[in-house]
């Protein structure tokens, strides 16, 4: 003798209630995720443009980087080839966050500053990044979001 067949629990509605929690729990941490992201994406182009100026001024030649006025010029260019970099990931960076050292002997000073060559050329670059993409709802639950730091640097030792 069969054992009697219970008929199935109906279940309907309750997968797709489930699927509306789970997802509002994920739609609220959608925009950190987008946050942090961007600033990863941002460090990271900083980074690579902070090196970048740093092997503009690392090569150029010994007569331009014993001379302050063309070291300065050189400096101002690499400030400009940072910024520059910048533009896409974040418009509103400025050239001053931009710091441009050379390494003579033990002391760090303004490239030119002396007729031999530097040991090392530092570029430094501080800024914070605004937290100012996020929804309005999410800013008003989180009104102590504060800027995010964001530093890069690259120090390459001068070859000329």
């Amino acid at each position: 003798m069969k054992a009697p067949r219970r008929a199935p629990r109906r279940q309907g509605g309750v997968a797709a209630i489930e699927l509306a929690l789970i997802l509002l729990f994920f739609m609220g941490l959608l925009p950190f995720v987008l946050l942090f992201g961007r600033a990863l994406l941002v460090y990271t182009a900083l980074q690579k443009s902070a090196h970048d100026a740093a092997r503009y001024m690392a090569t150029m030649p010994l007569p331009q980087m014993g001379s302050i006025a063309t070291a300065t010029e050189g400096a101002v260019f690499s400030r400009q080839m940072v910024v520059d970099a910048m533009a896409e990931s974040w418009p509103q960076m400025e050239a001053a966050r931009v710091s441009v050292d050379c390494v003579y002997v033990d002391e760090s000073f303004s490239c030119g500053s002396y007729p031999t060559a530097p040991l090392q050329v530092r570029i430094k670059v501080t800024v914070d990044m605004p937290v100012d993409f996020l929804p309005e709802l999410t800013r008003k639950w989180l009104p102590q979001l504060e800027p995010i730091p964001l530093r890069a640097n690259a120090t390459l030792r001068y070859v000329n």
